[in-house]
């Protein structure tokens, strides 16, 4: 039986928000250090997402402040 505060709910929420990585599609109006989905390319955008220069994919994720993944940085 599940109860709401009971047990370790809330950390696996928190862990899975950790690994959650938010994708931006290119056209988006942003700014900020962003990496291609596809092959990795890192771009500082300070208007608009364009769709990436080497591999010409539309999804971005959005960088730690020196270009690396959110989604690898610990």
């Amino acid at each position: 039986m599940y109860e709401p505060g009971v047990g370790n709910g809330p950390a696996v929420r928190a862990d899975y928000e950790r690994r959650y990585v938010e994708f931006w599609p290119a056209g988006v109006a942003t700014s900020g250090w962003f990496l291609c989905a596809s092959c990795g390319n890192t771009v500082i955008v300070r208007r608009v997402l364009p769709r990436c220069m080497l591999c010409g994919e539309r999804l971005w994720e959005r960088a730690q402040g020196s270009g690396a993944s959110a989604s690898t940085a610990v």
